[in-house]
């Protein structure tokens, strides 16, 4: 698996040159910790072009900080109202929820700060980023995920299709950001529909295992409490199909991205064993 120790030091350099105060102590707080699959989407696929991963940092960083805006707001009272995440008290019960609202806020904002001010990328590639990170983390991407979760739970009659949707976008986004972002520092974009589809096939397969997760999974597994998805009544995988349904259905769907991706030309070993890794945690 790959070595992430140099970006946790560029993750700690970039905390430390922050303003003091409670909110960028709130930010290192949400910043620390997880398990960085949307940074190692973006790195694998550089390594697998030949490109030097530093080049992709900021990138990933600014990603890993939009995901980090989306669970302080997600584990608010007013959306799922979770009190632990990452295996520890959530933003808010940390810091208040002003300082939470305010720390998501301030995350969202420079992250595309810290995209347009990358020596490496030229500007055309940091117009594509920046278009693509807030086309896929705003009204039509991810927050458009969370008014369909919204919007769906206590609906006993949720679909297949619905779940999948849900996924396509909630997850799904983020993952065709980082992917996306990738193509562009690689100048590969006459490959797009490739990465395309990887982050929509990898955010559904992804959600559909987070769904099972939070059944078959202790909460000391999860980093938060297990279970809240089916009290919460929101419309997951495991309302519709029995465990090993899921099981079966979350193993096929890896294995088909796995297939997917040894059709590529570029270097495919660090991608495929990201998926794997992914695939059997």
């Amino acid at each position: 698996m790959m070595d992430l120790k140099k970006f946790e030091r560029y993750k700690d350099d970039f905390l430390k040159n922050l303003k003091p105060s409670k909110v960028s102590e709130a930010m290192a707080y949400v910043l620390d910790g997880g398990q960085r699959i949307r940074t190692r989407l973006l790195l694998s696929i550089l390594e697998g072009h030949g490109i030097p991963v530093e080049r992709g940092f900021s990138c990933a960083l600014a990603l890993e900080m939009i995901h980090a805006y989306s669970l302080i707001h997600d584990d608010l009272p007013c959306m799922d109202d979770d009190d632990m995440r990452r295996g520890k008290a959530s933003c808010h019960i940390a810091f208040g929820e002003a300082i939470a609202v305010l720390t998501g806020d301030a995350l969202l904002t420079d992250s595309f700060s810290l995209i347009a001010k990358d020596s490496y990328l030229n500007d055309h590639q940091k117009l594509m980023i920046i278009r693509t990170y807030s086309e896929e983390a705003g009204s039509a991407g991810m927050v458009y995920g969370q008014v369909l979760d919204l919007a769906n739970e206590e609906n006993d009659g949720a679909s297949y299709d619905d779940v999948l949707n849900i996924a396509r976008f909630k997850t799904g986004c983020l993952f065709k950001a980082a992917a996306k972002a990738a193509m562009y520092i690689a100048n590969d974009e006459e490959n797009e529909s490739f990465y395309n589809r990887l982050a929509e096939e990898l955010g559904e397969a992804f959600q559909m295992q987070d769904d099972l997760f939070d059944i078959i999974k202790s909460s000391a597994e999860m980093g938060k409490p297990n279970g809240s998805d089916i009290r919460e009544h929101k419309a997951t995988a495991m309302k519709i199909m029995n465990e090993k349904a899921l099981k079966d259905d979350v193993e096929s769907r890896f294995m088909a991205i796995i297939d997917m991706i040894r059709k590529e030309k570029f270097d495919q070993k660090a991608l495929i064993e990201l998926i794997t890794w992914v695939k059997d945690r």
